[in-house]
Order: structure tokens, then C-alpha cells, then sequence
């Protein structure tokens, strides 16, 4: 039967979607072999909308219909009509296709191909992600890449600043939306004008790059704010106000732009690093103490309207540059601040600003770098020497299986044993080896504040590695090895009783917790198992190596080489050396100590092979010279001794002139 609109019931038949009912999932289909009616134009035929893949699951893979899209369509029974295919009518926009290749395309600079080579590219032919699981790699071109997760915000590509205030779009649209991309500016060489990526030519104007990366400590969307804050979430009387509320302008730290901004204020922002010239939130590029650099200044600038001559900018410029920074990384340090908020001591001063104290290292682009160690609380950690073992490698019943995983009841996988010198303590014959360390860390809750040794089953003692730093100066802690005199000169030339024991070389014991806590002021442990050799230059100002400003003493222990020699050391100048002074001021620990002009004591002695000491002694009683061998004193030129009261000589003989003088007991001369 012939339908007498059309062309025979069941044939394909060729049409062009003039609309589509997006609310019914309708294409309206004009068909092109359907004649008009009285004059009108053949009305167009409803066909259900193609879908490459509907399932009810919710498993769909689609795209809009186009009005004017060339298709062909069929007509079912009951007149109905339905999609069959759409036809590639417009062969120009019909993309070349390869043999064994799949595409997917939405335009020449978006689409994704699947070949039988495992090849998967996403993109375009210039620019795109390219992996293949054969070869097991993957691939990326793109100029800039993004990444925003839950645990860290990272940039890499071109350095983009927000520079304009802009409200029309919310804060966290600036974070991880890309359309306000277009609204950042990028900054070149010469931070005062736009770049020009023109390789060549008097206008060119390279753009930095950066690699920067922020880690937080806890999932981003947690809202993490000051501590203060924070605590009061948790109490009964929550407040619905948070430090975030109380912005009037833009929060920096929901930008992607957003950089050297780490601060107890916001310690979620735990970690940041910048690879690449390190430019602050305003375009600024900074130098080593992150003070912006005057480029784009006077004639520090490639301005064509502020430059007469842009080849002498460009040296003057690049003169600059290289005191930026090229590398940066800082951990926002956390701070005990006994129930002051982040906000309360951004302008304190008080102990060096200690509670401002974050670890960062930065280099500038000439290799010079600034490093900053925060020191610790008085309840911090104790770093300690230890050796680390997992319990499978030790403790499994079957030692040819250390690799597999032994579940424990506690829990507990990492064990630790001590590799300190042993403490030593003073018996009649010498000294007696004790355990490992000799400083107990105590802790007023268990007793002990440390792990225990997995060896030795006792508590980890704090020590160094190859000395028990108690047992520093040890001649100095016994008067026993200057009693050589005692019964031999009478009355006694030296008063040993005016000349006290060593006392107190080091602290026996470190509080962790509690009140008494005095475990603080600790930067950190450098250990090294090997040498360690240092060569270091002069400043150009004044021809000097190192500054040392040391806020307590220094207690050291050092070895012998193999020739029995512990310090070989030759100065080329002048060894100037001033025992006594003034403490410190301005720490709080320490305020109630005498910090004033402490009548120092230098006390030299060597450890004769006779087990007694030699001593030069210089302290508030004078000078005392002792030793247990031959004391001989020779110049070349005058020899001057003068007293402001009595020299006295006592001795069995004495020979003056080479005439020979007799001690005489119990006379009157």
C-alpha cells in the first residue's frame, strides 16, 4: 500500500531536525520526500530522541540534538516513526578516520581516541593526555595543570595573580571553578606591564613559571579554624560564627592565587612549597627575606613609555632578578600558646617572637639560603637516637616470612632500639658501663616518657652516640686527680676545697608533661654516622667565615684520632678569647636566672698517664698552676716578678746562681 503523504510504509526515508523537545525527548523531523499541503510546507513528523547508551540504572551516554542535523529515520507500525542513523550528508565536517581507531569528537580541539594499540588520548592532536596501558606511562602537554583535592591544592604553569578586586563571583569559585581562570594576570620578567610570549623582538616579556603546592592537615571541606575557634565548636555554647564569617574583603586562602600566607590563624594550611621564581599574592617577586624587588621601577623596567633604552632595563633587571627566590618550602609550626589565640601574638615580640616561628627553608636563584628551625614546647618530643625495625622482620615466629604482615593485639608494627654510648658510672677501678643514653625522660603519668629499647626491654635514655655526655670533663667532676699534693707540702699550697667538683654537666633527667615540664627549647638531631667535613668562606665586608650567638653553653665530647690526637687546628690570625659575661635577656624561661656579669672560671686540665691531672686555673681566687711532673718556666729576654705582697718560695732545695740553698726545719731562716 502507498501512504499518499509519503513515500511507502517501511522505507527509510531522509529528513532534518528542525527542533527538539527537550521537556518530551521529541525531535521534530522534517521530511525531505513529503509533500506540502495547500500550500504549506509538509509538517514535520515526531521521532523519539537517539541515545547511544539509556539504561535505568542511570548509565546514559548522549548529546543535544542539533537542529539542521541530516538524519534518517523509519516508520514503524501504527505510523509511529523512529531514529535509524544520522547522515553524513556535509562531508567537510566529517573528521578523518583511521583504521582501528575509535573517536569520539566534539570539535577538532576536543576528543578522545581508543586505538588497538592500548593508545588513549584525550584532548587534542597539539594538546592532550596520552596514556597506553601496554607501555604502562602516561603523558601531558597542556600549558597549565590544576589539581584540587581534599588534601592539597596544587599549581603548575605560568604565575597567575588576582590583582583586581573582583565580587562577582563567590570566594570558592576562585579556588576550583576555571572560570574566573580569565580574570587572574599573568606576570612576566617585568612584573609592571603584561607578558609577550613573542620569542623575539624588543617587546618581549617572558612569563614566570611556578611549581606551588599547599598540603593540609585535615580535608579541606572540614573548615579547620584557629584553635580558640575551633574549641568552641566543641562546647555546649557552640557559637555559628567561625573566623571565616568575619571577612568583609576576600579571603586570600580560598584563591588559587594564594601564596606565603601559612599562619596559625588558618593552621590547616600546613605545608606549603614553591618551585620557581616565588612571587607573592600581589605580583611582587621577592627576594631572600621576601621583600619585594624594585623591578619595574625607574629604569628597571622594559616599558617602552618609561625606557629609553630596554637593552640596559633588561641588564638591570636581570641584575635584580637574581636575588629572588627560587625555591621555597615551610611547614606552619604548631605552637603551644597557653590559651591565646593565633591573632593575640602577631605582634608580640616577647622571646624572639617565638610563637611566630615557622620551619622554612628558602633559596634565592644565586643558591644563597635562609633556613629558620623552630625550637619545640616544654612537652614536645625529645628526638632520640634509635634504630627502627617493623615487627615482621624481628618478632615473626617464622623468620624466612619477614616480609609478611604480623597482626599484633596492641596493635603495634615499629620498634625502635637505642645506638647511644653507654652512661658510665665512677667506681674504684674506673668506670662501670650502665644502659644505652643516660638521661631518663620521665613522664608523670607512667613513669617513663620514652619507648622501650626492643633489645633491652628498659625505657630509651636520651644521650649522644659515642660519649656519655655525663661524663664530659669527668677530671673536672673529681678532685681526686689534684690530691697529689696532700701530705706532701705543708701547710698545702693549694686550697683544693676552694676549687669545687664539676657539677650538674647535664640535666639527669627531662619532664615531658605535667607542670614541671622542661622538655622545650629543642630544635632538632643531626646525626652522622660517617665524617663530616665543612669548608667555609668569607664575607667580602669584613674577610670573616662564622657567627656564632649561642643562647646557653655547649657541652662537647670529643674522640681521638689515630694518631691519639682530638683537635689539630692552626689559626692564620690573631685567637682572641673572653671567658665571662653577660647572659641573656629577653627570655622568659630564663628571667629569673642571673643574667648580669657572672665572675667566670677558666679550668684546664690534662690527664697525665699517672692517673693525675695538670690544672691552670683562673677564677675569683687568681691563678693557680698545678701538676703532678715538672714545672719548668724559661725566657729568652727579662724575667719580672713583682707582688704587691709576700712571694714566697717553698721548696726542698733551692738552687739560685747554681748555689745550692737547704730547706731548714724548725729554724728561724
Amino acid at each position: 500500500m502507498v501512504n499518499k503523504l509519503d513515500e511507502s510504509v517501511g522505507l527509510l526515508k531522509r529528513g532534518t531536525i528542525v527542533k527538539y523537545l527537550s521537556d518530551k525527548g521529541i525531535m521534530k523531523v522534517r521530511l525531505n520526500t513529503a509533500p506540502a499541503i495547500k500550500g504549506s510546507a509538509a509538517l514535520p513528523v515526531d521521532v523519539p530522541a537517539p541515545h547511544s547508551l539509556f539504561y535505568n540504572n542511570g548509565l546514559f551516554m548522549g548529546t543535544l540534538p542539533q537542529e539542521g542535523t541530516p538524519v534518517v529515520v523509519s516508520q514503524g507500525s501504527g505510523g509511529q516513526y523512529y531514529f535509524v542513523s544520522f547522515l553524513a550528508e556535509d562531508l567537510p565536517n566529517v573528521p578523518d578516520l583511521k583504521l582501528g581507531v575509535l573517536l569520539l569528537r566534539s570539535n577538532d580541539d576536543t576528543r578522545i581516541e581508543l586505538d588497538v594499540k592500548n593508545n588513549i588520548s584525550i584532548g587534542s592532536p597539539v594538546n592532550n593526555i596520552h596514556i597506553n596501558t601496554d607501555l604502562n606511562y602516561i603523558s601531558t602537554n597542556f600549558y597549565s595543570k590544576y589539581e584540587f583535592t581534599q588534601a592539597q591544592r596544587k599549581i603548575e604553569g605560568v604565575v597567575k595573580r588576582d590583582l583586581v578586586l573582583n565580587q562577582q563571583f563567590t570566594q570558592e569559585n576562585k579556588l576550583e571553578f576555571d572560570d574566573y581562570e580569565k580574570y587572574y594576570r599573568i606576570i612576566g620578567m617585568d612584573n609592571s606591564v603584561s607578558p609577550n610570549n613573542n620569542p623575539t623582538g624588543s617587546s618581549k616579556n617572558p612569563p614566570f613559571v611556578e611549581n606551588r603546592e599547599i598540603v593540609y592537615e585535615f580535608q579541606y571541606l572540614s573548615n579547620i579554624d584557629d584553635d580558640i575557634t575551633e574549641a568552641g565548636k566543641y562546647s555546649d555554647s557552640e557559637s555559628s560564627i567561625s573566623s571565616a564569617d568575619s571577612f568583609n574583603l576576600p579571603n586570600r586562602r580560598v584563591s588559587r592565587a594564594d601564596t606565603l600566607s601559612l599562619s596559625l590563624v588558618s593552621p590547616n594550611f600546613l605545608i606549603e612549597s614553591v618551585k620557581g621564581t616565588v612571587i607573592d599574592i600581589f605580583g611582587n617577586i621577592l627576594d631572600l627575606n621576601r621583600s619585594p624587588l624594585p623591578i619595574g621601577q625607574g629604569q628597571n623596567t622594559i616599558d617602552p613609555d618609561r625606557s629609553s633604552d630596554k637593552s640596559a632595563s633588561f641588564k638591570l633587571i636581570k641584575a635584580l632578578e637574581r636575588r629572588s627566590l627560587a625555591y621555597h618550602f615551610e611547614i606552619n609550626a604548631r605552637k603551644d600558646l597557653r590559651g591565646q589565640s593565633a591573632a593575640d601574638v602577631v605582634n608580640s615580640t616577647d622571646d624572639y617572637a617565638r610563637n611566630r616561628s615557622r620551619f622554612f627553608i628558602d633559596i634565592d636563584k644565586e643558591g644563597q639560603f635562609k633556613l629558620n628551625v623552630p625550637a619545640s614546647s616544654e612537652t614536645g618530643n625529645i628526638p632520640l637516637l634509635t634504630r627502627y625495625e617493623n615487627y615482621s622482620t624481628f618478632g615473626n615466629d617464622d623468620p624466612g616470612n619477614t616480609d609478611m604482615l604480623v597482626y599484633r593485639t596492641d596493635n603495634r608494627d615499629i620498634y625502635q632500639d637505642s645506638f647511644a654510648a653507654k652512661s658510665l658510672t665512677a667506681v674504684d677501678a674506673g668506670f662501670l658501663p650502665q644502659d644505652r643514653g643516660s638521661i631518663n625522660i620521665m613522664s608523670p603519668a607512667d613513669g617513663y616518657g620514652s619507648p622501650k629499647d626492643r633489645i633491652d626491654d628498659i625505657p630509651i635514655k636520651h644521650g649522644m652516640v659515642y660519649h656519655d655526655i655525663l661524663q664530659t670533663c669527668f677530671v673536672h667532676q673529681n678532685n681526686q686527680y689534684l690530691d697529689y699534693q696532700a701530705g706532701e707540702v705543708d701547710p698545702l699550697t693549694v686550697d683544693l676545697s676552694l676549687i669545687p667538683p664539676l657539677k650538674n654537666v647535664a640535666s639527669t633527667t627531662i619532664n615531658i608533661s605535667g607542670d614541671k615540664a622542661n622538655a622545650g627549647g629543642r630544635s632538632g638531631l643531626l646525626n652522622f654516622d660517617g665524617s663530616l667535613e665543612f669548608n667555609i668562606g668569607a664575607n667580602t665586608v669584613d674577610r670573616q667565615s662564622l657567627w656564632l650567638s649561642s643562647a646557653g653553653g655547649v657541652v662537647a665530647n670529643i674522640g681521638r684520632d689515630i694518631n691519639g690526637r682530638s683537635v689539630v687546628a692552626a689559626t692564620g690570625g690573631d685567637f682572641l678569647l673572653q671567658v665571662g659575661g653577660f647572659g641573656i635577656t629577653g627570655d622568659s624561661r630564663f628571667e629569673t636566672q642571673n643574667n648580669g656579669i657572672k665572675g667566670a672560671v677558666l679550668d684546664l686540665r690534662v690527664l697525665g698517664s699517672g692517673g693525675y691531672a695538670h690544672m691552670i686555673r683562673i677564677d675569683d681566687n687568681g691563678v693557680t698552676i698545678m701538676t703532678p711532673g715538672q714545672l719548668k718556666i724559661h725566657s729568652k729576654k727579662d724575667m719580672t716578678l713583682t707582688s704587691d705582697k709576700d712571694i714566697r718560695i717553698e721548696c726542698n732545695t733551692l738552687v739560685l746562681q747554681e748555689r745550692m740553698h737547704l730547706k731548714t726545719f724548725g729554724g728561724s731562716s
